[in-house]
């Protein structure tokens, strides 16, 4: 069995040794299994230095260096063009593997030849769940989180999106797992296609997630395994869109935006591409309202929710109100 690891990086120099670093010790781990492994690094242009330090952690790592950001799933696709491994594993720069955990995955996909997809979970440093399985996005998971009920009761049916917050112990099918920590079979590669370029700043994996999950010949499934870990390094990342704007500014909520609009009109009617985009404008511009008030309002939220609507309001011009969409990466 031959494994390839995909890692995509942008401004990561950071983190980057460390994260290489635990590969390599899950290696090592998985060593008695006689697996062979080829990890590429492809670096979206990067001003400081990440794909220097990935080129310097030794001649296992093939490093693929991109003149501009082209996005994830672009980014992704060079790496598996060159890729020979039979599983693909895709990891976040911002994580590194923790011990046990590629085992359980290989275990996983062993043991489960209809899976096509294994996803892990990822823990922050207090061990507490930041990525986990996920349903596909749909009418429901939109409304619940879109007016924010989800983050109100995240451990009741109201957090749709996540499966109620329900604490999944042991491998569990489901319909959608994050590529910050996933295993994919090249063989659903070959078969359904690499991930849509499109995608630019997200969308990408949930995308091919629902690939997998409509696919009948042969039928596919996505598991995730709890027990296959990895630890975010960076304490500001994957956290609410929210503080990523406060962070980061328009750009983060403009890509998930795009990349969310693109997904539902790729997957879904027109019309339902559109109650999906009017049910956004709605709820942030309910929300804004109500953050602007004296005293129970929030002004880093009231900019969140007024850029979230411009941005919104921006996209459906671009689209023609939602009936063309760009062949290239939409930034």
């Amino acid at each position: 069995m031959k494994l390839s690891f995909v890692i995509v990086t942008r401004n990561v120099n950071k983190y980057i040794g460390s994260c290489l670093e635990s590969v390599f010790g899950a290696l090592a781990d998985v060593s008695t299994l006689g697996a062979e492994a080829e990890i590429f690094v492809v670096d979206n242009a990067s001003a400081d230095g990440t794909a220097r330090s990935a080129r310097n952690a030794g001649s296992a790592v093939t490093v693929i260096e991109n003149t501009t950001d082209t996005g994830f799933a672009a980014a992704a696709n060079k790496a598996l063009r060159q890729a020979t491994g039979d599983l693909v594993f895709f990891l976040d720069p911002r994580t590194e593997v923790l011990p046990g955990s590629l085992r359980r995955m290989l275990d996983h996909m062993e043991t489960h030849t209809d899976c096509a997809i294994a996803g892990g979970k990822v823990v922050d440093k207090k061990e507490l769940t930041v990525r986990g399985a996920r349903r596909l996005p749909g009418f429901l998971t939109k409304f619940t989180e879109a007016f924010g009920l989800a983050a109100m009761a995240p451990a009741t049916c109201l957090n749709h999106a996540a499966y109620g917050g329900r604490r999944m112990k042991q491998p569990a099918e489901v319909q959608s797992v994050p590529f910050s920590f996933a295993c994919v079979r090249m063989e659903a590669f070959r078969c359904l296609g690499p991930l849509d370029e499109r995608f630019f700043g997200g969308f990408a994996d949930t995308d091919f997630c629902r690939r997998v999950h409509k696919a009948l010949n042969p039928a596919r499934k996505t598991a995730y395994v709890p027990q296959a870990r990895v630890r975010l390094l960076d304490g500001f990342a994957m956290k609410q869109e929210v503080h990523d704007f406060d962070l980061y500014g328009t750009e983060v909520v403009r890509h998930r935006v795009r990349s969310e609009m693109m997904y539902v009109w790729k997957n879904y009617c027109i019309l339902t591409s559109a109650a999906n985009t009017l049910l956004d404008l709605a709820a942030h511009s309910l929300r804004f309202c109500v953050n602007i008030l004296p005293v129970v309002g929030d002004c880093t939220k009231s900019r969140h929710n007024a850029v979230v609507i411009k941005e919104t309001a921006l996209a459906m011009i671009d689209t023609q109100l939602g009936t063309q969409y760009p062949a290239t990466p939409w930034e």
